[in-house]
């Protein structure tokens, strides 16, 4: 049932980025991407709605108190998967379902088909402003005719160079320390409240991030906003090792990096859609916008799995036990692996000079009308193939989960011991030589050849 619910939901957001693509193209130029910023703004809004009911109905017994019982006379499960979760059991045996434990912040809950019940009526009651709709009746046109049509558009390199630095850049920016959400609720002791509140702060801040641009950044160069927009992020991932090294540790210190950095994921993101807007042609609004997005939420899985692979260098960090330690060795080794994934969201940066700075200079792009038969199918087979593992593996671990959920190729710790790695590595390193080897040849290649010449103007 969710996934047709998430199947209608795509239908209906995809139609609602090709009418937000046809309204930004009758923009003046000077406003275009008010019309865009205002839509994500409202986007964000409605979700700190869901957050905040999340947070207050989710923060309850029943979900963070392992195996809680409500009822007396319901006597305690004894399946030892659910009793190693609770500190109450070793000591407790016959009446540890009945305690509260320390992370549950209210005493009551909302259940699962309730929240959903809310989520429903939300949105039947959006159905009417959708009826109000008027769109221009448009005439019928033979699906091979607008398929042939569209794909001349994919040739254009204004439209395969935006795909492929997507790809490139969220393939790379996406990779994160794997080991810091044990870590955290180990180290920092943070709990679903807590958690739940930084979330909730998180899209507060995109908002606020979303309306900033809005008014004051619409015309500044979208490298320089990336350029920035990353920098600051890596300023707050640095302040991590305070808390890796024992200097200061405590749950709000890490809320409040975690969420000052997510105003500049905002910088990141718009920089990145507001070219898709000047891409598109009229007639392929939803298509074209469709398919960038596809392409770079797509990639998503790619930087999870490389994420959790390099915890195979650091054995000590991939439980919460071998965190718990909290030796040297272990903060050494979280140190080098926070390293390791700063360098790789930095390595994205090297891929700006595949954006263009901003709308001027993507239209100059497009009227080039330069065409790569080449590189279009490159492009389109490479989101193809990023989209076919990223359906396997969110059927695997989510459908599938307790038989293929733990292999190491689909983002798991490995189901056995003697599973190797090497697929895994393979995978990671087919990825990365995608990434950089691409990028190379299409920024630095044309240097190398003196075709072009190098600027540090190229990132910004």
């Amino acid at each position: 049932m969710l996934t047709l619910a998430n199947l209608g939901y795509v239908m209906s957001d995809v139609a609602s980025d090709g009418f937000m693509v046809w309204i930004a193209h009758r923009e003046p130029i000077q406003k275009r991407g008010k019309t865009q910023t205002l839509i994500y703004s409202a986007n964000k809004l409605r979700q700190v709605f869901i957050n905040l009911l999340i947070l207050v109905g989710f923060s309850g017994l029943m979900i963070n108190c392992p195996g809680y019982q409500p009822d007396p006379a319901i006597p305690c499960t004894t399946d030892p998967r659910i009793m190693s979760r609770t500190e109450f059991a070793p000591n407790h045996l016959l009446d540890w379902c009945y305690r509260t434990c320390l992370d549950a912040t209210f005493d009551w809950d909302i259940s699962i088909p309730d929240f959903a019940l809310i989520i429903a009526f939300i949105n039947i009651s959006s159905i009417p402003f959708y009826c109000r709709l008027k769109e221009e009746r448009a005439s019928k046109e033979h699906v091979s005719h607008f398929l042939q049509s569209f794909w001349r558009q994919l040739q254009r390199r204004a439209a395969w160079q935006v795909i492929l630095y997507s790809m490139i850049s969220h393939i790379t920016f996406g990779v994160v320390n794997a080991a810091k959400v044990p870590a955290n609720y180990v180290w920092l002791h943070l709990h679903t409240a807590q958690n739940q509140i930084m979330v909730l702060l998180e899209k507060l801040i995109f908002f606020i991030g979303l309306n900033i641009v809005r008014k004051y950044a619409l015309d500044v160069s979208w490298r320089k906003l990336i350029l920035f927009g990353s920098l600051v992020v890596t300023f707050f991932n640095v302040l991590y090792f305070l808390i890796i090294f024992d200097i200061f540790r405590h749950a709000w210190f890490y809320i409040f990096t975690d969420v000052s950095a997510q105003f500049m994921y905002t910088l990141n993101f718009l920089a990145s859609v507001f070219c898709m807007v000047e891409v598109a042609e009229p007639g392929y609004e939803a298509i074209t916008y469709s398919l960038i997005t596809t392409a770079s939420n797509t990639v998503s899985p790619l930087s999870s799995v490389i994420s959790y692979q390099f915890l195979a260098f650091f054995p000590a960090l991939n439980t919460q036990e071998g965190i718990a330690a909290d030796t040297d060795e272990v903060r050494w080794d979280f140190a080098m692996l926070h390293m390791l994934t700063i360098i790789i969201n930095l390595s994205s940066l090297l891929a700006l000079p595949l954006l263009p700075r901003q709308k001027k200079e993507t239209r100059e792009l497009v009227a080039k009308g330069e065409h790569s038969a080449f590189w279009g199918k490159f492009a389109l087979y490479s989101a193809l193939i990023f989209l076919s593992y990223s359906t396997i593996v969110t059927f695997a671990t989510v459908v599938l989960h307790d038989v293929y959920g733990c292999f190491k190729i689909l983002g798991g710790s490995g189901c056995s011991a003697e599973e190797s790695s090497f697929p895994a590595y393979v995978l990671v390193g087919c990825v990365l030589v995608y990434c950089y080897g691409v990028n190379f040849y299409l920024s630095y290649w044309p240097i190398v050849n003196k075709k072009k010449t190098f600027s540090w103007s190229m990132f910004c």
